[in-house]
C-alpha cells in the first residue's frame, strides 16, 4: 500500500532531450494529482537531473528513511536488473535511507498494449480517413496537434515495431511478443516484424528494409518507447530517408508513448503492490 511515510523515488532512463524529460516530469506530476498524499519524487538514472542521489538526498531532507522504488521501463533488462537498484542502494545506504523494494518494468501489460493501440489509432485508422498529427511523416519534431495532412487510403498494411533492444534476451523476446499481441488486435494488418536499435535482430535499416520489400501499400513505423529522446531523432532521420526512398508506398510514423493518465495509474499500482 501507499502511505505519506514512505517516500516513491521514480527513476527515469534519462535523455539529453528537454522534451523527454519533461514527459517523465510530466507523468511524476499525474501521479501526483492521483496521490496528493504520497511523496513522490521524480529522477534520472543519467543524463539528467534530477539525479537518482539528488532525490535521495531531498528525501531525506524531508525527513523521511523509506523509499520505494519505481522504473520508469518498458522491459526487464540490465537497468531495472542492476543499473538502477545499484545506484540506490549506494546512495541509500550512503544517507541512512531504507529501500522497502522496487517495483517491475511495464512489460506487456494491457495498459500498454491500449496505449500503443491509442497511438496507432491517432493516425487515422480507425475511420481510415482522419488527418495524423504532426510528426507522424517525419516532417517535424514531437507535436500532438493537427495534421495538414490526410490520410484517405492505406491499402494493405505493414507494422514496422522499433523496440531500443537490449542485451538481455528474455526482454528482447518481451518486445517481440508485444508486436505478435499488439497484431491481434490490428486484424487489417497484413505484415508485420519487431526491430531494434541495439542489441536484437533485425537492426532498424534491416527493418525497414523488410518493410519496403513486403509489398504493402502503407508501412506504419511504429515506436515502442515511452518518451521523446535521441532515438526518436534517428529513427525521424531514418524514416524521413526511406519515405523519399519507396514514392510507391506510403510511410507513416506514429509518435512514442509519452505521458498518460492510464500508466500513471498503473505505477502507482505497482509502488502500492511492493
Amino acid at each position: 500500500m501507499l502511505d505519506s511515510n514512505t517516500a516513491i523515488l521514480v527513476v527515469g532512463h534519462g535523455t539529453r532531450k528537454p522534451a523527454g524529460a519533461d514527459q517523465l516530469r510530466q507523468l511524476v506530476e499525474t501521479m501526483r494529482q492521483l496521490e496528493p498524499d504520497v511523496p513522490l519524487f521524480e529522477s534520472f538514472l543519467e543524463l539528467a537531473e534530477p539525479t537518482i542521489d539528488d532525490a535521495l538526498e531531498r528525501i531525506k531532507a524531508g525527513g523521511l528513511e523509506r523509499v520505494k522504488v519505481v522504473p520508469i521501463l518498458l522491459f526487464e533488462a540490465g537497468h531495472a536488473k542492476s543499473d538502477i537498484p545499484d545506484a540506490v542502494a549506494a546512495a541509500a545506504s550512503r544517507l541512512g535511507i531504507e529501500v522497502v523494494g522496487q517495483s517491475p518494468p511495464l512489460g506487456t501489460k494491457p495498459c500498454v498494449l491500449e496505449l500503443s493501440e491509442r497511438r496507432y489509432e491517432e493516425i487515422g485508422l480507425r475511420g481510415f480517413s482522419a488527418g495524423c498529427p504532426k510528426g507522424h511523416c517525419a516532417r517535424v519534431g514531437a507535436c500532438s496537434g493537427a495534421c495538414e495532412i490526410e490520410v484517405t487510403y492505406l491499402g494493405t498494411i505493414g507494422l514496422a515495431m522499433v523496440g531500443r533492444g537490449a542485451s538481455d534476451p528474455g526482454a528482447l523476446e518481451q518486445m517481440r511478443t508485444l508486436t505478435v499481441k499488439a497484431c491481434e488486435r490490428r486484424h487489417h494488418v497484413v505484415w508485420y516484424e519487431t526491430g531494434f536499435f541495439t542489441g536484437g535482430s533485425p537492426n532498424v535499416d534491416e527493418l525497414f528494409e523488410l518493410a519496403a520489400n513486403s509489398n504493402c501499400d502503407t508501412i506504419i513505423v511504429q515506436p515502442h518507447l515511452l518518451f521523446e529522446g535521441e532515438l526518436m531523432d534517428q529513427l525521424r532521420v531514418k524514416f524521413r530517408e526511406r519515405m523519399e526512398r519507396h514514392t510507391d508506398q506510403r510511410w507513416l510514423l506514429t509518435r512514442a508513448l509519452g505521458s498518460d493518465e492510464g500508466l500513471a495509474k498503473v505505477f502507482l499500482e505497482l509502488a502500492a503492490a511492493i
